[in-house]
């Protein structure tokens, strides 16, 4: 759950004037709302002693009216999906509008929302996983270790595939998959993220190593 909603990070931190409160800031936010998040869900499952969390808010005295407050909570998750996938799809399509993309994604996700079984959930924040888990290995060894910085000129230059990226988070993405079919005790976020920081620093230092060495002249 907590990674499904890091893309949406830098959709509103790119704003921030420094980079120093803004990722401290949005550790200290994250990491508080989780722990006291999971842990009401976990004191409140053992406490109704079932698995349904909606027959757990049910018993409470007050649970006809927590059902409807989840309810409307809800809605300012869907506007960050929303304009997050817009954003992101604005960087490919830089001439379409984004109300435009923003409707569109809004009317996909609603029949979606109307036609998938509500039990695929934990299948679909898997998914989530799978794709973002190995990205943000990737993403960490390129901008902590080997860059340390990106420009202006990094961000916005034409699209480019970089294979040693690609080989990497593809990685990642089997490590994930195989732990969470066949161990799923282990966890797989961690193993995952490791996996495809490590192997993207080994094929990017070596094709580094690789254009360093030049053919002596005849």
């Amino acid at each position: 759950m907590p990674i499904s909603w890091m893309p949406l990070v830098a959709d509103y931190n790119r704003f921030a004037r420094r980079a120093g409160p803004a990722f401290w800031g949005t550790y200290i936010g994250y990491f508080i709302a989780n722990v006291w998040f999971y842990g009401l869900g976990a004191w409140l499952l053992l406490t109704a002693q079932t698995h349904d969390l909606v027959q757990a808010i049910g018993v409470l005295a007050i649970g006809w009216i927590v059902l409807p407050i989840i309810l409307v909570d809800e809605t300012d998750n869907a506007f960050a999906d929303i304009y997050s996938a817009a954003v992101s799809l604005q960087n490919i399509w830089p001439r379409v509008r984004q109300a435009l993309f923003a409707v569109l994604i809004g009317a996909i996700c609603l029949i979606l929302a109307l036609t998938v079984p509500l039990a695929q959930y934990e299948n679909f924040l898997l998914l989530i996983g799978t794709f973002f888990v190995p990205l943000f290995g990737v993403l960490a060894a390129d901008y902590f270790v080997l860059r340390r910085s990106y420009t202006e000129a990094d961000l916005y230059q034409p699209l480019t595939f970089r294979w040693e990226g690609v080989i990497a988070w593809a990685l990642g993405v089997v490590t994930y998959q195989a732990l969470t079919h066949l161990a799923p005790s282990i966890g797989a976020t961690f193993p995952a993220f490791g996996v495809s920081f490590l192997a993207y620093l080994g094929i990017a230092g070596a094709l580094r190593g690789i254009g360093r060495v030049r053919p002596e002249r005849a």
